[in-house]
């Protein structure tokens, strides 16, 4: 069984305020309606930071994980890809299929947005 990413490798604890904080966003979308609430590129990187590297993400199934159009979906990535926080890379198994992940810029920026949702969770503890 495959434990999952690296960068996803540390205490239990960040673990699950991970996966809280992408439940959380996740949440404010179904409740507000993705008509008011549609953050894609947040919802594409979250999706590829807890895939990790257990298994490529095609192209096409990474927009959908943006919940919008296919064309709206594309362009986030393009921006992403132009920012350097994504690679395409065509899958080894399938020429017809492009393959995206995360930069090490990428995985540094979400890293350390969770770091600092870490700190801000401490000091809500410690009563600050």
């Amino acid at each position: 069984m495959n434990a999952g990413p690296s960068w996803l490798a540390g205490s239990q604890a960040r673990g699950e305020m991970i996966a809280f904080a992408v439940r959380a966003h996740q949440l404010l979308g179904e409740r507000l309606g993705r008509d008011l609430y549609s953050v894609p590129a947040l919802d594409m990187l979250l999706d590829l930071y807890l895939l990790g590297n257990r298994k490529p993400r095609s192209l096409s199934s990474l927009c959908g994980a943006a919940h919008v159009p296919i064309r709206s979906a594309l362009r986030t990535i393009n921006r992403m890809t132009d920012k350097g926080l994504l690679i395409r890379a065509p899958d080894p198994d399938d020429a017809r299929r492009v393959n995206v992940e995360l930069t090490g810029k990428a995985v540094a920026l979400l890293g350390g947005y969770f770091d600092a949702l870490e700190a801000i969770r401490g000091g809500e503890r410690e009563g600050r």
